[in-house]
């Protein structure tokens, strides 16, 4: 995936919050996600176009 490129994340939190983001990178989309919920994150998915 070419830098400059975004892809839409699913972010998974602990209490069952889930928080689609547009990010660069995994670490990026959980980085605004937790700026839009506290908590602690589970796992971080890229979200498949079907």
């Amino acid at each position: 995936m070419p830098a400059d490129t975004q892809s839409l994340f699913r972010v998974h939190f602990e209490d069952g919050e889930k928080i689609d983001v547009t990010a660069k990178d995994a670490a990026t989309a959980n980085g605004a996600a937790l700026a839009r919920h506290d908590g602690i994150i589970r796992k971080t998915k890229i979200v498949r176009e079907k």
